[in-house]
């Protein structure tokens, strides 16, 4: 990790943990032609006759710390070299650990002024930038202790005292932001939906923007577009047994288009991309809730995996037997017009078979009852039977508690199903150098 000393404006690294000394770091949105490790000039910043506002950010950065008494600082334009693909793998991996492991974070909102607006609010009465941008979740969320400042660095308060404001902007429960609770007990569909309204420059950065937020690790390779959002939710399956991840929505006019003769609605298991989520933020797992333990249910070790083309499930048998099929009961009394129209509609019916796969998820009703969340599923049209696709993406069902997987004598009674993925939608890898994208 490479610090900048705050007295002498210049550059240390140091390898292991436990010799690094305390440091502040910097969260911010760039500025353009930021101050970078390539371009940084201590005599530069030393010159209080050279001001702009690049310089001025990193100064008062440097003052703060001093004031705190911390003799080095981390600002994530000017520490990383970017022309090091190494370096900026490392540090997209370990940026989350860096937040979370500083004495303390200056958030610099250049937006936003005291005294002229409310809190957070820019001139035109929206809600600073910094709360819009993908990597400054993490930023927000991982270190111990934040403070904001204004554009002329006036203090604004800490983010624990701010905490009911930030989750108006962001919802984010205040219990996550004023550590009343440790943010890894929500839900991965509750952390994913913290994204889900938030903006990169780049599209893989929303993606990697939240390793450090789900405890996984990526290789970024930009170019790869909305692949990495994929590669992500298949990290997740492989390191969590969180079933909240398949708990999203999509209208049909929202899923992209692809190469499966599929109807209108249809999608796999996976989310196409992070805007699926916006709806998920009170999806809760409640296995370790005291109370609740007998709510869920076990799976087969390693039952639900991604597979190539998509993903395995250890589906209970007894959801497997439902059928969607149209009963039609006919009077004496109907003519035969009728009578041939509603039986070819109730073969075609039985023909299209439904399933609802339940999930070890859970959401409120309207009456504040906890129901398990179901996803419908339909055979694939290839004739396997073990090849499923999700219908109906625009919903998602409920019930009140999960099927068991185990008999009476505690064996599993499932039956392993692929729920398939669409082909044809991903953009090609693409390598080029890796960099890290500015958050303008």
């Amino acid at each position: 990790m490479r610090l900048l000393n705050a007295t002498t404006y210049e550059f240390r690294e140091f390898q292991h943990r436990p010799t690094r000394p305390k440091y502040a770091i910097l969260s911010h949105r760039w500025f353009p032609q930021e101050i970078t490790f390539a371009t940084i000039e201590p005599v530069e910043l030393q010159d209080e006759n050279r001001i702009t506002p690049q310089l001025s950010k990193i100064r008062n950065t440097c003052l703060r710390a001093r004031e705190d008494k911390l003799e080095w600082v981390w600002i994530d334009s000017c520490c990383i070299n970017k022309e090091s693909s190494e370096e900026v793998t490392r540090s997209i991996n370990a940026m989350f650990k860096w937040y979370q492991e500083a004495a303390v974070c200056y958030t610099y909102l250049s937006d936003v002024t005291v005294g002229k607006t409310r809190v957070f609010k820019r001139a035109d009465s929206e809600d600073s930038e910094w709360f819009e941008r993908g990597w400054t979740l993490q930023e927000l969320i991982a270190p111990r202790t934040m403070k904001f400042f204004d554009a002329n660095w006036v203090p604004i308060g800490t983010r624990a005292q701010l905490a009911a404001e930030i989750q108006h902007i962001t919802g984010i429960e205040a219990r996550f932001l004023d550590g009343s609770e440790q943010f890894r007990s929500a839900s991965i569909a509750t952390r994913l939906s913290w994204q889900s309204r938030r903006k990169t420059t780049e599209e893989e950065d929303i993606a990697y923007s939240l390793v450090g937020i789900m405890g996984v690790s990526l290789v970024p390779i930009y170019g790869e577009g909305r692949q990495a959002f994929l590669k992500l939710q298949q990290e997740l399956l492989k390191t969590y047994r969180d079933e909240s991840i398949f708990a999203w929505t999509a209208p049909p006019s929202r899923l992209p288009k692809h190469d499966r003769q599929w109807d209108q609605g249809e999608w796999g298991l996976l989310a196409p991309w992070i805007d699926c989520f916006q709806d998920s933020g009170d999806v809760v797992v409640i296995a370790n809730r005291k109370g609740f333990s007998n709510r869920m249910k076990d799976r087969p070790a390693g039952g639900i995996a991604p597979i190539a083309g998509g993903v395995k499930f250890p589906m209970p048998k007894r959801e497997l037997r439902g059928e969607s099929i149209v009963v039609v009961v006919l009077s004496a009394l109907t003519i035969v017009g009728i009578f041939v129209l509603l039986a070819v509609n109730s073969y075609r019916h039985s023909k299209r078979r439904e399933w609802s796969l339940t999930l070890n998820c859970w959401k409120k009703d309207r009456f504040g009852r906890l129901r398990a969340i179901q996803v419908f599923l339909c055979r694939d049209s290839g004739g396997n039977d073990e090849l499923f696709r999700r219908c109906r993406c625009e919903h998602l069902g409920s019930t009140e508690s999960v099927p068991s997987s185990i008999t009476m004598g505690g064996e599993f009674t499932v039956k392993e199903v692929t729920i398939i993925q669409p082909s044809g939608v991903w953009w090609p890898v693409i390598t080029e150098p890796l960099r890290i994208r500015s958050k303008l």
